[in-house]
Order: structure tokens, then C-alpha cells, then sequence
């Protein structure tokens, strides 16, 4: 293996050969069983073993060709990186509705659920976020907007006494709130189970992190006008680790209006 050419040329022979590389990932395979494994010609054989090997990628072993230490790294990196590809596409169209700047961790896009406000549909968002609160025992959140469906949810959860809520809001939103809800949220902050902090920043989008029966995570992406336009939403730990995260570094920074 010559590492005079740079990673390109590995990069480009992993790629073209990925096919081989995963039928390997199982176990050696006799050379000659290879072509009948992938469905390929001897020549096509013949061609990517001598290009796997040159890079070491590949070796001779007594049961038939098998994966060196640095195949098996490489076409495990291989496969992350057609996750991750896969789970940008899928969800490609709320991110490209987010600011180029918003931090976003791969970790909330694995394996994550998508439900967009369609033009049939527009509340499906919303119903989904309802569903998400509806089942918590906490909630956390930072939040760019306040549509009326939100403050009557949280009002009447946290009321109830059955759920807390802290939540982060943009200074505009907090003034609305005082302004058109004011008794509903002096009342919710009476019952000691909301918490409100506020910042002067512009929030690349909504988050919330519940906990309950069944933990989870969503981001909540808003256009340029404050319209939803869907939620990208996981409950692997990994995720709802992430948001955790997010919200306390917001939380850290805001001020505290009123609660606990």
C-alpha cells in the first residue's frame, strides 16, 4: 500500500468496493465464490481483490479472503457514514428550512421521525407535540415562538399538578405571554411547576425533551415567518441525551422570569 496518494484514493476504492467489503464483514469467502456472492464477474473479482489488497484491506486466509483490521475499520466507518447520508436525506427537508448555523447533532437524526405540516394536514405537528407533552411527567423546552395551541397545553398540564415544565423563551415571547396570557401564566407560575427563563437571542428552533413513561426528544423547525413546519422527533438515549445538553447550555444563559 503506497500512502503517497492520500486518502482520495482510499476513500474512492472503499466506496467503489463497498460491496465487497460488506459481504466480507460476515466472514472469509473462498475467492472464487465471491462472483457468485455479489452477483459480478470473474474479471470484476479479479480487479477489486487486487484493489482491496493493495490497500491492505483485504487478505488470504486458509478459509478464503478476509477482512485485515483495517478493512473491518473501514467498512464499519463505510456503514456509519451511509446512516448518517440516509438520515440527512430523510429529514433534508426541515434542515433545509433550518439556518446553516444551527447545531445539530447526528445523534438526533438517527433513526428519527419526521411528521411535516402538510398543506392537507397543516396541524399534524402540532398533534404529534401534543402527544409527546400529553404522556410527560417533565418537560423541558426552549422555544422562538408561542402559538395558542402551546400555552393551553402546557396551562392545563401543569395545573393539573401531574407535570413540570421548564421552558426557555425568546424575550418577545415572553412578553407576549404576559401580554395576551398573562392570567393563565401568572397562574401556572403560582403552582410551582413551571419554570420560565428568557433570553435576547434568536433561537435556530424549538426543542423539547420530555420524561415520563416514555422518554424523548424533538426539534421543532420554524420558517423565516414563525410558521411551523414540522418536527423532527427520537427517543433513542443518545438523542434525548443530546437535548438535555442543548437545553441546559440555553438555560445557563436566560434569565429567570418566574417559578422554581
Amino acid at each position: 500500500m503506497s500512502d503517497e496518494s492520500g486518502p482520495e484514493a482510499l476513500i474512492s476504492t472503499v466506496v467503489k468496493r463497498a460491496g465487497f467489503l460488506a459481504a466480507l464483514s460476515s466472514g472469509p469467502i473462498p475467492k472464487h465464490h465471491l462472483g457468485d456472492e455479489l452477483g459480478v464477474s470473474r474479471s470484476t473479482v479479479y480487479k477489486a481483490v487486487r484493489e482491496l489488497h493493495e490497500y491492505d484491506l483485504v487478505e488470504r486466509t486458509d478459509d478464503g479472503l478476509a477482512l485485515t483490521l483495517v478493512g473491518r475499520i473501514l467498512a464499519s466507518e463505510y456503514d456509519s457514514f451511509r446512516a448518517t447520508a440516509e438520515d440527512v436525506r430523510r429529514t433534508r427537508q426541515l434542515l433545509s428550512t433550518l439556518p446553516s448555523e444551527a447545531e445539530l447533532s447526528t445523534a438526533l437524526l438517527d433513526d428519527a421521525r419526521t411528521v411535516l405540516a402538510e398543506r392537507h394536514a397543516p396541524n399534524y405537528p402540532i398533534r404529534s407535540f401534543r402527544e409527546m407533552v400529553d404522556s410527560a411527567d417533565a418537560v423541558r423546552g426552549i422555544s422562538p415562538v408561542a402559538l395558542p395551541q402551546y400555552v393551553e397545553l402546557f396551562h392545563d398540564r401543569v395545573i393539573d399538578g401531574d407535570m413540570t415544565a421548564e421552558l426557555v423563551l425568546e424575550r418577545p415571547v415572553v412578553e407576549f405571554l404576559v401580554t395576551d396570557y398573562g392570567p393563565q401564566l401568572n397562574e401556572a407560575l403560582d403552582s410551582d411547576q413551571l419554570s420560565i427563563w428568557e433570553m435576547d437571542a434568536t433561537f435556530p428552533y424549538g426543542l423539547i425533551v420530555v420524561e415520563g413513561a416514555h422518554d424523548g426528544v424533538s426539534v421543532v423547525v420554524y420558517d423565516e415567518r414563525g410558521e411551523l413546519r414540522g418536527i423532527i422527533a427520537n427517543d433513542t438515549p443518545a438523542s434525548v441525551e443530546w437535548g438535555k445538553d442543548v437545553f441546559e447550555s440555553y438555560r445557563e444563559r436566560a434569565t429567570l422570569v418566574g417559578g422554581r
